[in-house]
């Protein structure tokens, strides 16, 4: 017997796709999904991504190691709009895997395969007292380089 897709699911692990449901509350006057949400779709995505295969959530990384995973750039392409009780599926890879930094790659679909958004997101893992950037854990390197050979960015991403 399968479980019922929650509001918040992870739904594949290798690549990492994670679907949410879309609200009323996610919409604007336009009754479409307001433009700052996509920018949260895809965090919620990463942050599910480092909960499922880097093995802690953010603030897990903050509290229990002291560390953090800022964002210092983002990029977005939006390419279809959004409405309440669509299922939206965020795939997250990571194209580039850095001394203190990671490049993700965020591709948002709905459930008839519809591209909504694309978007690049480049967090650096950082010391939180002071705050200051620190070179990835070698173990969590070896897991963010296996889930890179399992799961590439497709070449026309």
């Amino acid at each position: 017997m399968s479980k019922p897709i929650e509001l918040n699911d992870v739904v594949s692990h290798t690549p990492f796709v994670f679907r949410r449901r879309i609200g009323w509350g996610d919409t604007d006057a336009a009754r479409i999904v307001y433009t700052v949400r996509f920018f949260e779709f895809g965090m919620a995505a990463i942050e599910a991504w480092f909960r499922e295969i880097w093995g802690m959530d953010w603030y897990a990384m903050h509290v229990e190691r002291g560390e953090g995973s800022p964002f210092v750039h983002v990029e977005m392409d939006i390419a279809a709009p959004l409405v309440p009780g669509d299922l939206l599926d965020c795939t997250v890879r990571v194209e580039k895997l850095g001394t203190a930094s990671l490049g993700f790659h965020v591709e948002g679909r709905r459930r008839d395969e519809t591209l909504c958004f694309t978007a690049r997101f480049v967090s650096v893992v950082v010391k939180m007292d002071p705050m200051r950037s620190a070179e990835i854990p070698a173990d969590k390197r070896r897991l963010v380089q296996d889930y890179m050979a399992a799961a590439p960015v497709p070449a026309t991403s």
